[in-house]
């Protein structure tokens, strides 16, 4: 008997670092920054296209493109985990059609806005507040926000500081941090207990309490025009999930769309025809 418990106790001293070892591996696959080399390619030949360098509210550098129209109304477009300006050509196109002028960013992390890591939406916000101190200084009134994923709870993360959107569209928003962790553990067939570790060395990483990573906790904040876009085949955000963010949203005006066979993907790729009319409830 002893000699098993020795053997339990020798096993337990080499498992546990391999144990805490895999879920600090784990953490830093999750917040793991993605910058690639951008440049412009003429990928909007009839429209000016300026590079903006700005300097957020920490410090972080942000790089950006902004495409002026002659028009009162701007939105800001922001990417997903993992994507970056270029992900989000496609719905600049739209909004340039509509005669927006669009700033397409990097958040920090992700492109040509260099750092060690995402923070999953919140200190990105200051990259966002960044573009939206710019197009104030250029008389900007009418500013909206656009967001995929990681870029939709930015937005919802920037109602700390700005609400005075004309309106904005969260695609794919994840509802509170414990879910996110919980459903990537779920994924890769890894037991839920994998989740508070995984999230406690995140935490220690973002310098950001855990507490504060929760985007419904800002949906009462939002008083402009929203739309919430999903899709029913998504494992990262389940549609109860999405839905929740709606129903807690403090908007008047409100809509909320499911793209039936859709996953976490590029919904209007998916589906360009549908998307169109949805987007063309609120954008006007």
């Amino acid at each position: 008997m002893k000699k098993a418990l020795k053997y339990g106790f020798i096993m337990l001293l080499f498992l546990l670092p391999v144990y805490l070892f895999g879920c600090w591996y784990l953490s830093r696959l999750l917040i793991q920054s993605y910058n690639e080399p951008i440049t412009y390619e003429h990928y909007f030949p009839n429209e000016k296209v300026q590079d903006w360098n700005l300097t957020a509210k920490d410090g972080q550098q942000i790089s950006a493109w902004f495409i002026q129209k002659d028009t009162a109304n701007v939105v800001i477009l922001l990417a997903g985990k993992g994507g970056n300006r270029l992900s989000l050509m496609n719905r600049a196109q739209l909004y340039l059609d509509k005669n927006y002028s669009v700033v397409l960013p990097d958040l920090r992390g992700t492109g040509n806005s260099k750092a060690d890591f995402v923070t999953i939406g919140y200190n990105e916000r200051y990259d966002l507040l960044a573009c939206i101190d710019t197009l104030q200084k250029l008389h900007y009134t009418k500013i909206a926000a656009h967001g995929h994923s990681l870029g939709a709870a930015t937005i919802a993360y920037s109602f700390k500081e700005f609400k005075e959107y004309s309106f904005v569209v969260l695609e794919s928003c994840y509802d509170n941090i414990d879910h996110a962790f919980e459903h990537r553990m779920e994924r890769i067939h890894l037991p839920l207990l994998l989740a508070y570790p995984i999230k406690k060395f995140s935490e220690i990483r973002l310098d950001i309490p855990a507490k504060e990573l929760y985007p419904e906790n800002y949906m009462d904040e939002i008083a402009c025009p929203v739309l919430f876009m999903c899709g029913n085949k998504e494992w990262q955000i389940p549609v109860a999930e999405s839905k929740k963010l709606f129903n807690k949203c403090g908007a008047s005006e409100k809509y909320f769309h499911v793209f039936d066979g859709a996953n976490h993907q590029d919904l209007l790729a998916f589906s360009r025809d549908e998307y169109i009319n949805v987007w063309n409830k609120i954008v006007k």
